[in-house]
């Protein structure tokens, strides 16, 4: 038999094989029919449950663009050419960013932030008073199957207060409040862009209301911590030099009314020891108004500081109420439910099938 038959033949016997395996296909689809239908219809209805017991979400957006600071210009490479000699140049002239921007969505995601959250006042659409987040998070919505079942027979579920032990220096949490701190974490969303630098707040909430508040507290929480931390070594030196400025003007005062007290007495006097006690009463004068001058001038240099240290966020989306819900997509979990009980009824038709003596093939 020649090359030219044999590759025929195979071509052959691989086209047989193929016919084979469609009319396979096609026999098992039919037989299976019933399988799919039940399996599909039975994940069709938890589906439909699934769908419609999730509440509606709302997501409000924030950008902002967060100051870069930099270390001073021009000591770039100064510096790298000094290290190669063995000579360090430190923070000469020259500070880098306290925190940087892309430790922002860290500071989101902290306890410390869930915890400012959950005592946030909030307004919904739904109470039209204002409550507590964490009052809002727990109580029945009664917004889907699971809302309409939880207000009829569940009751009011209150908050309870964040911090269960005042007492103690460490932070204690109960359940609840460690559920609601998760569920913070992956409601409220913080990214940085690292090529643009934008910082974007994501925000999802049942109501749209409390979304769009939840993105201001945020930015508000965010804005605050990272000035604090910023401007803390300078608004402690502030709050220093501002203790001993009063304390200076206070001597410097009292040198002052005693100096002239002491002229007042003496005015007629020409002894040599009025004159001596004079000089001392004027050295101690001049010596506290030089104190005191000087520490004013530190004081008002340390408040300059302060407000060049306090950095800058230019908010380029601000929060506002979305009018749109965000999700949950029903249709898409409805179907997605049918496709993957599709899926389990063939398999489940597959495997009684090729199980010896469980389905007679002939049938």
């Amino acid at each position: 038999m020649s090359h030219t038959e044999i590759k025929r033949t195979r071509n052959q016997e691989e086209e047989e094989g193929i016919e084979i395996r469609l009319s396979d296909i096609k026999y098992i689809l039919k037989r299976s029919r019933k399988s799919i239908l039940y399996w599909g219809l039975g994940f069709f209805c938890v589906g439909f449950l699934y769908a419609f017991s999730q509440k509606n979400e709302y997501t409000a957006v924030v950008k902002i663009m967060p100051e870069l600071k930099s270390a001073a210009s021009g000591l770039g490479d100064l510096r790298s050419l000094a290290s190669l000699a063995g000579v360090s140049l430190g923070g000469a002239n020259g500070t880098s960013e306290a925190i940087r921007p892309d430790l922002y969505p860290d500071v989101i995601q902290s306890v410390p932030f869930s915890l400012y959250l959950l005592n946030q006042p909030v307004i919904s659409n739904s109470a039209k008073t204002t409550q507590t987040l964490q009052t809002y998070l727990t109580e029945p919505s009664g917004e889907g199957i699971t809302g309409v079942l939880q207000s009829l027979f569940g009751g009011n579920n209150k908050g309870e207060e964040v911090l269960s032990d005042k007492k103690s220096p460490d932070l204690q949490l109960t359940l609840k409040q460690e559920q609601l701190c998760r569920l913070i974490n992956t409601q409220v969303v913080a990214e940085m862009d690292k090529k643009s630098g934008i910082i974007t707040i994501t925000c999802r909430m049942p109501d749209p209301k409390v979304s769009a508040t939840v993105a201001r507290l945020t930015l508000n929480y965010l804005t605050t911590y990272v000035t604090n931390y910023r401007t803390g070594k300078a608004r402690q030196q502030v709050d220093f030099l501002t203790e001993q400025v009063n304390n200076s003007r206070r001597r410097y005062q009292e040198a002052e009314n005693l100096l002239s007290a002491y002229r007042d007495r003496n005015r007629n006097l020409f002894l040599n020891t009025a004159k001596i006690e004079e000089q001392r009463l004027q050295a101690d004068y001049i010596l506290a108004q030089s104190v005191y001058s000087e520490l004013a001038k530190q004081l008002e240099q340390a408040r300059i500081k302060v407000q060049e240290e306090s950095p800058v966020f230019q908010v380029l989306e601000p929060p506002r109420v979305p009018l749109r819900k965000s999700g949950p997509k029903r249709m898409t979990l409805i179907i997605g439910f049918t496709i993957f009980g599709i899926v389990v009824g063939l398999a489940a038709f597959l495997v009684r099938y090729f199980i010896p003596g469980s389905l007679k093939k002939a049938k």
